[in-house]
Protein backbone atom coordinates (compact mmCIF):
# COMPACT_ATOMS: atom_id res chain seq x y z
CA UNK A 1 0.00 0.00 0.00
CA UNK A 2 1.32 3.40 -0.95
CA UNK A 3 1.96 5.92 1.84
CA UNK A 4 -0.67 8.66 1.97
CA UNK A 5 1.71 11.42 0.84
CA UNK A 6 2.81 9.38 -2.19
CA UNK A 7 -0.82 8.58 -2.95
CA UNK A 8 -1.70 12.30 -2.88
CA UNK A 9 1.33 13.11 -5.04
CA UNK A 10 0.23 10.48 -7.56
CA UNK A 11 -3.26 11.95 -7.64
CA UNK A 12 -1.83 15.44 -8.16
CA UNK A 13 0.47 14.13 -10.92
CA UNK A 14 -2.42 12.43 -12.71
CA UNK A 15 -4.54 15.55 -12.46
CA UNK A 16 -1.65 17.61 -13.82
CA UNK A 17 -1.08 15.21 -16.72
CA UNK A 18 -4.82 15.13 -17.44
CA UNK A 19 -4.98 18.91 -17.40
CA UNK A 20 -1.97 19.23 -19.73
CA UNK A 21 -3.48 16.62 -22.09
CA UNK A 22 -6.79 18.45 -22.13
CA UNK A 23 -5.00 21.71 -22.89
CA UNK A 24 -2.94 20.07 -25.64
CA UNK A 25 -5.93 18.29 -27.18
CA UNK A 26 -8.02 21.43 -27.00
CA UNK A 27 -5.29 23.50 -28.62
CA UNK A 28 -4.72 20.90 -31.35
CA UNK A 29 -8.47 20.57 -31.93
CA UNK A 30 -8.92 24.33 -32.21
CA UNK A 31 -5.99 24.56 -34.61
CA UNK A 32 -7.23 21.68 -36.78
CA UNK A 33 -10.80 22.98 -36.80
CA UNK A 34 -9.59 26.41 -37.92
CA UNK A 35 -7.35 24.79 -40.51
CA UNK A 36 -10.20 22.61 -41.76
CA UNK A 37 -12.46 25.65 -41.98
CA UNK A 38 -9.74 27.52 -43.87
CA UNK A 39 -9.25 24.60 -46.29
CA UNK A 40 -13.00 24.34 -46.83
CA UNK A 41 -13.28 28.05 -47.51
CA UNK A 42 -10.36 27.99 -49.96
CA UNK A 43 -11.88 24.98 -51.72
CA UNK A 44 -15.25 26.72 -51.88
CA UNK A 45 -13.62 29.88 -53.25
CA UNK A 46 -11.77 27.84 -55.88
CA UNK A 47 -14.93 26.09 -57.03
CA UNK A 48 -16.79 29.40 -57.01
CA UNK A 49 -14.12 31.05 -59.17
CA UNK A 50 -14.26 28.11 -61.52
CA UNK A 51 -18.06 28.43 -61.85
CA UNK A 52 -17.93 32.21 -62.33
CA UNK A 53 -15.30 31.91 -65.09
CA UNK A 54 -17.62 29.49 -66.88
CA UNK A 55 -20.50 31.95 -66.34
CA UNK A 56 -18.44 34.76 -67.97
CA UNK A 57 -17.77 32.62 -70.99
CA UNK A 58 -21.44 31.62 -71.32
CA UNK A 59 -22.65 35.20 -70.82
CA UNK A 60 -20.32 36.55 -73.52
CA UNK A 61 -21.44 33.79 -75.88
CA UNK A 62 -25.09 34.64 -75.13
CA UNK A 63 -24.34 38.29 -75.90
CA UNK A 64 -22.62 37.27 -79.17
CA UNK A 65 -25.64 35.16 -80.17
CA UNK A 66 -27.96 38.06 -79.37
CA UNK A 67 -25.90 40.37 -81.58
CA UNK A 68 -25.93 37.97 -84.52
CA UNK A 69 -29.68 37.38 -84.19
CA UNK A 70 -30.18 41.14 -84.40
CA UNK A 71 -27.92 41.41 -87.49
CA UNK A 72 -29.73 38.61 -89.25
CA UNK A 73 -33.28 39.75 -88.46
CA UNK A 74 -32.98 43.46 -87.65
CA UNK A 75 -35.29 42.62 -84.72
CA UNK A 76 -34.22 44.74 -81.73
CA UNK A 77 -35.72 42.31 -79.24
CA UNK A 78 -32.65 40.17 -79.80
CA UNK A 79 -30.59 42.94 -78.18
CA UNK A 80 -32.22 42.46 -74.74
CA UNK A 81 -29.85 39.63 -73.85
CA UNK A 82 -26.93 41.70 -75.17
CA UNK A 83 -27.75 44.70 -73.00
CA UNK A 84 -28.10 42.47 -69.87
CA UNK A 85 -24.90 40.55 -70.59
CA UNK A 86 -22.32 43.32 -70.12
CA UNK A 87 -23.34 44.52 -66.58
CA UNK A 88 -23.79 40.89 -65.55
CA UNK A 89 -20.30 40.07 -66.78
CA UNK A 90 -18.84 43.12 -64.98
CA UNK A 91 -20.46 42.02 -61.71
CA UNK A 92 -19.12 38.48 -62.11
CA UNK A 93 -15.58 39.78 -62.76
CA UNK A 94 -15.82 41.95 -59.63
CA UNK A 95 -16.90 38.94 -57.58
CA UNK A 96 -13.97 36.91 -58.90
CA UNK A 97 -11.58 39.75 -58.04
CA UNK A 98 -12.87 39.75 -54.44
CA UNK A 99 -12.48 35.97 -54.13
CA UNK A 100 -8.96 36.01 -55.62
CA UNK A 101 -7.67 39.23 -54.00
CA UNK A 102 -4.87 37.38 -52.13
CA UNK A 103 -3.44 35.78 -55.32
CA UNK A 104 -1.35 37.92 -57.68
CA UNK A 105 -1.40 35.19 -60.38
CA UNK A 106 -5.17 35.06 -60.32
CA UNK A 107 -5.41 38.85 -60.48
CA UNK A 108 -3.24 38.84 -63.62
CA UNK A 109 -5.53 36.25 -65.25
CA UNK A 110 -8.65 38.24 -64.24
CA UNK A 111 -7.12 41.42 -65.67
CA UNK A 112 -6.61 39.65 -68.98
CA UNK A 113 -10.17 38.28 -68.93
CA UNK A 114 -11.47 41.77 -68.13
CA UNK A 115 -9.46 43.22 -70.99
CA UNK A 116 -10.73 40.62 -73.50
CA UNK A 117 -14.35 40.96 -72.31
CA UNK A 118 -14.11 44.74 -72.67
CA UNK A 119 -12.67 44.37 -76.20
CA UNK A 120 -15.36 41.86 -77.19
CA UNK A 121 -18.26 44.03 -75.98
CA UNK A 122 -16.69 47.09 -77.65
CA UNK A 123 -16.42 45.18 -80.98
CA UNK A 124 -20.03 43.97 -80.74
CA UNK A 125 -21.30 47.46 -79.85
CA UNK A 126 -19.49 48.95 -82.86
CA UNK A 127 -21.08 46.44 -85.24
CA UNK A 128 -24.54 47.01 -83.71
CA UNK A 129 -24.05 50.78 -84.10
CA UNK A 130 -23.19 50.39 -87.82
CA UNK A 131 -26.32 48.32 -88.35
CA UNK A 132 -28.46 50.84 -86.51
CA UNK A 133 -27.02 53.59 -88.78
CA UNK A 134 -28.18 51.65 -91.85
CA UNK A 135 -24.75 50.37 -92.77
CA UNK A 136 -25.76 46.77 -92.69
CA UNK A 137 -23.24 45.68 -95.31
CA UNK A 138 -20.40 47.32 -93.41
CA UNK A 139 -21.58 45.70 -90.18
CA UNK A 140 -21.65 42.23 -91.77
CA UNK A 141 -18.24 42.87 -93.27
CA UNK A 142 -16.89 43.63 -89.80
CA UNK A 143 -18.31 40.32 -88.61
CA UNK A 144 -16.70 38.43 -91.47
CA UNK A 145 -13.28 39.95 -90.77
CA UNK A 146 -13.09 37.67 -87.68
CA UNK A 147 -11.94 40.19 -85.06
CA UNK A 148 -14.71 39.06 -82.72
CA UNK A 149 -13.92 35.41 -83.33
CA UNK A 150 -10.24 36.01 -82.49
CA UNK A 151 -11.10 37.78 -79.25
CA UNK A 152 -13.60 35.08 -78.34
CA UNK A 153 -11.07 32.33 -79.07
CA UNK A 154 -8.44 33.99 -76.89
CA UNK A 155 -11.02 34.60 -74.13
CA UNK A 156 -12.02 30.94 -74.25
CA UNK A 157 -8.37 29.83 -74.05
CA UNK A 158 -7.64 32.13 -71.12
CA UNK A 159 -10.77 31.02 -69.25
CA UNK A 160 -10.17 27.32 -70.01
CA UNK A 161 -6.59 27.63 -68.77
CA UNK A 162 -7.77 29.45 -65.61
CA UNK A 163 -10.47 26.82 -65.02
CA UNK A 164 -7.90 24.07 -65.39
CA UNK A 165 -5.62 25.80 -62.83
CA UNK A 166 -8.53 26.21 -60.43
CA UNK A 167 -9.45 22.52 -60.91
CA UNK A 168 -5.88 21.46 -60.05
CA UNK A 169 -5.90 23.79 -57.07
CA UNK A 170 -9.28 22.44 -55.98
CA UNK A 171 -7.88 18.89 -56.01
CA UNK A 172 -4.92 19.97 -53.86
CA UNK A 173 -7.17 21.78 -51.41
CA UNK A 174 -9.67 18.93 -51.28
CA UNK A 175 -6.83 16.56 -50.44
CA UNK A 176 -5.54 18.97 -47.76
CA UNK A 177 -9.05 19.28 -46.30
CA UNK A 178 -9.41 15.47 -46.16
CA UNK A 179 -6.01 15.14 -44.47
CA UNK A 180 -6.94 17.81 -41.93
CA UNK A 181 -10.26 16.11 -41.21
CA UNK A 182 -8.57 12.76 -40.76
CA UNK A 183 -5.98 14.29 -38.44
CA UNK A 184 -8.74 16.02 -36.46
CA UNK A 185 -10.59 12.71 -36.13
CA UNK A 186 -7.39 10.97 -34.98
CA UNK A 187 -6.62 13.68 -32.40
CA UNK A 188 -10.21 13.56 -31.10
CA UNK A 189 -10.16 9.77 -30.79
CA UNK A 190 -6.72 9.76 -29.17
CA UNK A 191 -7.78 12.49 -26.76
CA UNK A 192 -10.97 10.66 -25.89
CA UNK A 193 -9.04 7.44 -25.23
CA UNK A 194 -6.49 9.27 -23.08
CA UNK A 195 -9.22 11.05 -21.12
CA UNK A 196 -11.10 7.79 -20.61
CA UNK A 197 -7.89 6.13 -19.42
CA UNK A 198 -7.03 8.93 -17.02
CA UNK A 199 -10.66 9.05 -15.88
CA UNK A 200 -10.65 5.32 -15.14
CA UNK A 201 -7.37 5.61 -13.25
CA UNK A 202 -8.70 8.64 -11.36
CA UNK A 203 -11.85 6.74 -10.43
CA UNK A 204 -9.70 3.90 -9.15
CA UNK A 205 -7.61 6.30 -7.09
CA UNK A 206 -10.70 8.12 -5.82
CA UNK A 207 -12.29 4.85 -4.72
CA UNK A 208 -9.07 3.93 -2.97
CA UNK A 209 -8.91 7.35 -1.36
CA UNK A 210 -12.58 7.05 -0.35
CA UNK A 211 -11.90 3.78 1.43
CA UNK A 212 -8.97 5.39 3.24
CA UNK A 213 -11.12 8.43 4.10
CA UNK A 214 -13.85 6.16 5.48
CA UNK A 215 -11.33 4.40 7.68
CA UNK A 216 -9.93 7.75 8.85
CA UNK A 217 -13.47 9.06 9.41
CA UNK A 218 -14.33 6.09 11.57
CA UNK A 219 -11.15 6.58 13.57
CA UNK A 220 -11.87 10.30 13.88
CA UNK A 221 -15.45 9.61 14.98
CA UNK A 222 -14.16 7.34 17.73
CA UNK A 223 -11.62 9.98 18.77
CA UNK A 224 -14.32 12.69 18.73
CA UNK A 225 -16.61 10.57 20.85
CA UNK A 226 -13.81 10.14 23.36
CA UNK A 227 -13.04 13.86 23.24
CA UNK A 228 -16.71 14.69 23.73
CA UNK A 229 -16.79 12.54 26.85
CA UNK A 230 -13.61 14.20 28.12
CA UNK A 231 -15.01 17.66 27.34
CA UNK A 232 -18.29 16.76 29.03
CA UNK A 233 -16.44 15.63 32.15
CA UNK A 234 -14.25 18.75 32.11
CA UNK A 235 -17.30 20.96 31.58
CA UNK A 236 -19.06 19.37 34.53
CA UNK A 237 -15.94 19.87 36.64
CA UNK A 238 -15.66 23.51 35.57
CA UNK A 239 -19.35 24.13 36.14
CA UNK A 240 -19.12 22.61 39.57
CA UNK A 241 -15.98 24.62 40.35
CA UNK A 242 -17.65 27.81 39.09
CA UNK A 243 -20.72 27.18 41.22
CA UNK A 244 -18.44 26.47 44.17
CA UNK A 245 -16.64 29.77 43.63
CA UNK A 246 -19.97 31.61 43.40
CA UNK A 247 -21.20 29.98 46.61
CA UNK A 248 -17.91 30.78 48.27
CA UNK A 249 -18.15 34.43 47.12
CA UNK A 250 -21.69 34.64 48.43
CA UNK A 251 -20.80 33.07 51.78
CA UNK A 252 -17.66 35.17 52.20
CA UNK A 253 -19.50 38.36 51.25
CA UNK A 254 -22.33 37.51 53.62
CA UNK A 255 -19.97 36.63 56.48
CA UNK A 256 -17.87 39.77 55.92
CA UNK A 257 -20.93 41.93 56.30
CA UNK A 258 -21.45 40.87 59.98
CA UNK A 259 -18.10 42.18 61.28
CA UNK A 260 -18.46 45.20 58.99
CA UNK A 261 -21.83 45.99 60.59
CA UNK A 262 -20.21 45.62 64.03
CA UNK A 263 -17.43 48.02 63.02
CA UNK A 264 -20.01 50.48 61.72
CA UNK A 265 -21.92 50.22 65.05
CA UNK A 266 -18.85 50.71 67.22
CA UNK A 267 -17.76 53.64 65.05
CA UNK A 268 -21.14 55.27 65.58
CA UNK A 269 -20.79 54.65 69.34
CA UNK A 270 -17.32 56.20 69.30
CA UNK A 271 -18.76 59.28 67.60
CA UNK A 272 -21.49 59.43 70.26
CA UNK A 273 -18.94 59.07 73.10
CA UNK A 274 -16.54 61.60 71.55
CA UNK A 275 -18.25 64.65 73.08
CA UNK A 276 -18.42 63.14 76.57
CA UNK A 277 -14.82 61.95 76.42
CA UNK A 278 -13.38 65.29 75.34
CA UNK A 279 -15.61 67.25 77.73
CA UNK A 280 -14.24 65.11 80.55
CA UNK A 281 -10.69 65.66 79.29
CA UNK A 282 -11.24 69.43 79.25
CA UNK A 283 -12.69 69.29 82.79
CA UNK A 284 -9.75 67.30 84.08
CA UNK A 285 -7.34 69.60 82.30
CA UNK A 286 -9.02 72.59 83.99
CA UNK A 287 -8.76 71.02 87.43
CA UNK A 288 -5.13 70.15 86.82
CA UNK A 289 -4.40 73.69 85.79
CA UNK A 290 -6.19 75.06 88.90
CA UNK A 291 -4.17 72.94 91.27
CA UNK A 292 -0.95 74.04 89.56
CA UNK A 293 -1.97 77.69 89.68
CA UNK A 294 -2.33 78.04 85.88
CA UNK A 295 -5.22 79.77 84.22
CA UNK A 296 -7.90 77.24 83.09
CA UNK A 297 -8.18 76.83 79.34
CA UNK A 298 -4.73 78.24 78.66
CA UNK A 299 -1.84 76.30 77.17
CA UNK A 300 -3.53 72.90 77.64
CA UNK A 301 -6.51 73.81 75.49
CA UNK A 302 -4.64 73.65 72.23
CA UNK A 303 -3.48 69.99 72.63
CA UNK A 304 -6.98 68.91 73.55
CA UNK A 305 -8.44 70.57 70.44
CA UNK A 306 -5.71 69.04 68.27
CA UNK A 307 -6.42 65.62 69.75
CA UNK A 308 -10.13 66.05 68.95
CA UNK A 309 -9.37 66.98 65.34
CA UNK A 310 -7.13 63.94 64.96
CA UNK A 311 -9.81 61.76 66.49
CA UNK A 312 -12.41 63.13 64.02
CA UNK A 313 -10.02 62.52 61.14
CA UNK A 314 -9.44 58.92 62.22
CA UNK A 315 -13.18 58.33 62.52
CA UNK A 316 -13.60 59.81 59.02
CA UNK A 317 -10.99 57.42 57.60
CA UNK A 318 -12.71 54.49 59.29
CA UNK A 319 -16.12 55.48 57.87
CA UNK A 320 -14.67 55.96 54.38
CA UNK A 321 -13.05 52.52 54.51
CA UNK A 322 -16.31 51.04 55.78
CA UNK A 323 -18.21 52.61 52.83
CA UNK A 324 -15.62 51.26 50.34
CA UNK A 325 -15.75 47.83 51.92
CA UNK A 326 -19.53 47.89 51.84
CA UNK A 327 -19.57 48.75 48.14
CA UNK A 328 -17.11 45.96 47.35
CA UNK A 329 -19.13 43.42 49.33
CA UNK A 330 -22.31 44.54 47.53
CA UNK A 331 -20.50 44.21 44.18
CA UNK A 332 -19.35 40.68 44.99
CA UNK A 333 -22.87 39.73 46.08
CA UNK A 334 -24.31 41.23 42.90
CA UNK A 335 -21.88 39.29 40.69
CA UNK A 336 -22.61 36.10 42.64
CA UNK A 337 -26.37 36.51 42.18
CA UNK A 338 -25.96 37.34 38.47
CA UNK A 339 -23.80 34.26 37.99
CA UNK A 340 -26.61 32.04 39.27
CA UNK A 341 -29.41 33.80 37.40
CA UNK A 342 -31.24 31.77 34.76
CA UNK A 343 -31.58 33.36 31.31
CA UNK A 344 -34.96 33.64 29.55
CA UNK A 345 -34.29 34.23 25.85
CA UNK A 346 -36.80 36.04 23.64
CA UNK A 347 -36.74 38.26 20.56
CA UNK A 348 -35.60 41.64 21.82
CA UNK A 349 -36.50 44.86 20.00
CA UNK A 350 -33.13 46.59 20.39
CA UNK A 351 -34.48 49.93 19.14
CA UNK A 352 -37.00 50.00 21.98
CA UNK A 353 -34.52 48.72 24.57
CA UNK A 354 -31.85 51.33 23.73
CA UNK A 355 -34.50 54.07 23.52
CA UNK A 356 -35.61 53.27 27.09
CA UNK A 357 -31.99 53.37 28.28
CA UNK A 358 -31.35 56.69 26.53
CA UNK A 359 -34.50 58.12 28.07
CA UNK A 360 -33.27 57.32 31.59
CA UNK A 361 -30.02 59.28 31.02
CA UNK A 362 -31.52 62.19 29.08
CA UNK A 363 -31.34 64.59 32.02
CA UNK A 364 -27.76 63.61 32.82
CA UNK A 365 -26.75 63.93 29.15
CA UNK A 366 -28.30 67.40 29.03
CA UNK A 367 -26.27 68.46 32.08
CA UNK A 368 -23.09 67.20 30.39
CA UNK A 369 -24.14 68.78 27.03
CA UNK A 370 -23.70 65.31 25.50
CA UNK A 371 -25.29 64.17 22.24
CA UNK A 372 -26.60 60.61 21.88
CA UNK A 373 -27.29 59.37 18.36
CA UNK A 374 -28.87 55.93 17.86
CA UNK A 375 -29.13 54.28 14.44
CA UNK A 376 -31.69 51.63 13.54
CA UNK A 377 -30.65 48.47 15.38
CA UNK A 378 -31.36 44.84 14.39
CA UNK A 379 -33.42 42.66 16.72
CA UNK A 380 -31.78 39.67 18.40
CA UNK A 381 -32.96 36.59 20.30
CA UNK A 382 -31.40 36.87 23.76
CA UNK A 383 -32.13 37.56 27.44
CA UNK A 384 -33.66 41.08 27.62
CA UNK A 385 -32.49 41.82 31.18
CA UNK A 386 -28.91 40.84 30.34
CA UNK A 387 -29.01 42.99 27.19
CA UNK A 388 -30.34 45.92 29.24
CA UNK A 389 -27.52 45.55 31.77
CA UNK A 390 -24.87 45.27 29.05
CA UNK A 391 -25.84 48.38 27.11
CA UNK A 392 -26.84 50.32 30.23
CA UNK A 393 -23.30 49.88 31.58
CA UNK A 394 -21.71 50.86 28.26
CA UNK A 395 -23.82 54.02 27.92
CA UNK A 396 -23.17 54.93 31.57
CA UNK A 397 -19.40 54.51 31.05
CA UNK A 398 -19.50 56.63 27.89
CA UNK A 399 -21.25 59.44 29.80
CA UNK A 400 -18.92 59.10 32.77
CA UNK A 401 -15.61 59.41 30.94
CA UNK A 402 -16.01 62.46 28.70
CA UNK A 403 -13.42 65.19 28.03
CA UNK A 404 -13.52 68.76 29.31
CA UNK A 405 -12.16 70.23 26.06
CA UNK A 406 -14.82 68.80 23.72
CA UNK A 407 -18.57 68.15 23.89
CA UNK A 408 -19.32 64.48 24.33
CA UNK A 409 -20.85 62.61 21.38
CA UNK A 410 -22.08 59.03 21.73
CA UNK A 411 -23.18 56.91 18.77
CA UNK A 412 -24.88 53.51 18.95
CA UNK A 413 -25.20 51.43 15.78
CA UNK A 414 -25.67 47.83 14.73
CA UNK A 415 -25.59 45.44 11.80
CA UNK A 416 -26.25 41.80 10.96
CA UNK A 417 -24.11 39.01 9.58
CA UNK A 418 -25.29 35.56 8.56
CA UNK A 419 -25.16 34.26 12.14
CA UNK A 420 -24.55 37.21 14.48
CA UNK A 421 -25.76 40.68 15.41
CA UNK A 422 -22.97 43.23 15.97
CA UNK A 423 -23.55 46.36 18.07
CA UNK A 424 -21.11 49.25 18.61
CA UNK A 425 -21.14 51.96 21.27
CA UNK A 426 -18.75 54.71 20.19
CA UNK A 427 -17.78 57.91 22.03
CA UNK A 428 -15.27 60.73 21.64
CA UNK A 429 -14.33 60.72 25.33
CA UNK A 430 -10.96 60.45 27.02
CA UNK A 431 -10.19 57.03 25.51
CA UNK A 432 -8.15 54.14 26.90
CA UNK A 433 -4.45 53.43 26.55
CA UNK A 434 -3.75 50.30 24.50
CA UNK A 435 -1.79 48.84 27.40
CA UNK A 436 -4.99 48.97 29.52
CA UNK A 437 -7.32 47.20 27.06
CA UNK A 438 -7.29 43.97 29.08
CA UNK A 439 -7.09 45.70 32.45
CA UNK A 440 -10.44 47.52 32.09
CA UNK A 441 -12.24 44.15 31.83
CA UNK A 442 -10.70 42.78 35.02
CA UNK A 443 -12.67 42.74 38.27
CA UNK A 444 -11.98 45.67 40.63
CA UNK A 445 -9.40 47.11 38.18
CA UNK A 446 -9.66 50.55 36.63
CA UNK A 447 -7.52 52.46 34.13
CA UNK A 448 -6.60 56.11 33.68
CA UNK A 449 -7.28 58.91 36.13
CA UNK A 450 -9.36 57.79 39.14
CA UNK A 451 -11.48 60.97 39.21
CA UNK A 452 -14.84 59.27 38.67
CA UNK A 453 -16.80 57.16 41.19
CA UNK A 454 -16.89 53.39 40.65
CA UNK A 455 -15.75 50.02 41.94
CA UNK A 456 -14.25 48.60 38.73
CA UNK A 457 -16.88 45.93 38.18
CA UNK A 458 -18.97 47.41 35.31
CA UNK A 459 -16.98 46.24 32.29
CA UNK A 460 -16.05 42.95 33.97
CA UNK A 461 -19.75 42.32 34.53
CA UNK A 462 -20.55 43.30 30.93
CA UNK A 463 -17.98 40.93 29.44
CA UNK A 464 -19.13 38.07 31.69
CA UNK A 465 -22.75 38.60 30.58
CA UNK A 466 -21.80 38.77 26.90
CA UNK A 467 -19.84 35.54 27.18
CA UNK A 468 -22.71 33.79 28.97
CA UNK A 469 -25.00 34.87 26.13
CA UNK A 470 -22.64 33.12 23.68
CA UNK A 471 -21.13 36.35 22.33
CA UNK A 472 -17.84 38.23 22.35
CA UNK A 473 -16.74 41.63 23.58
CA UNK A 474 -14.31 43.86 21.70
CA UNK A 475 -12.62 47.22 22.29
CA UNK A 476 -10.85 49.71 20.05
CA UNK A 477 -9.66 52.98 21.54
CA UNK A 478 -7.09 55.72 21.33
CA UNK A 479 -6.08 57.79 24.30
CA UNK A 480 -7.55 61.27 24.09
CA UNK A 481 -9.75 60.49 21.06
CA UNK A 482 -12.46 58.10 22.24
CA UNK A 483 -13.44 54.44 22.44
CA UNK A 484 -15.62 51.94 20.60
CA UNK A 485 -17.02 48.91 22.48
CA UNK A 486 -18.24 46.12 20.17
CA UNK A 487 -20.77 43.54 21.38
CA UNK A 488 -21.30 40.50 19.12
CA UNK A 489 -24.29 38.29 19.97
CA UNK A 490 -25.76 35.21 18.20
CA UNK A 491 -28.86 36.09 16.18
CA UNK A 492 -30.63 32.96 17.41
CA UNK A 493 -30.53 31.34 20.82
CA UNK A 494 -29.14 27.81 20.68
CA UNK A 495 -27.64 25.12 22.87
CA UNK A 496 -24.33 26.94 22.63
CA UNK A 497 -25.85 29.75 24.74
CA UNK A 498 -25.57 28.60 28.32
CA UNK A 499 -28.52 29.30 30.54
CA UNK A 500 -26.28 29.25 33.60
CA UNK A 501 -22.63 29.91 34.16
Amino acid sequence: MLPRWRFLNLQALLLGIGFLLLVGISAATIYLVERSASDSKQLTDTLSIEDKLSDIQLTVRRAESSQRGYLLTNDRTYLEDFRDAEPETRDTIAEIRELAKTSATRQTTIDRVDELVTGKFREMQRIIALNEQGQRREALLQVRQGEGRRIMTELRDVIDQAIEQESNLAEVRAKSSRNTSNLLLFVSLAGALLIVGIGALSILLVQRNYRRAEAARSELAATNANLERIVEYRTEDLTEANEEIQRFAYIVSHDLRSPLVNIMGFTSELETLRQDIFQEIERLAGELAATQGAEPGGEEKVPVQQLGAEFDEAIGFIKTSIDNMDRLINAVLKLSREGRRQFHPETVDMDALIASLVETVTHRAAELQATLRVESLPAVETDPLAAQQIFGNLIDNALKYGRDDEKLQIEIRGRLTATHAIYEVQDNGRGIDRADFQRVFELFRRAGRQDRPGEGIGLAHVRALVRRLGGTMGLTSELGKGSTFTVTLPRRWSAANRSAA
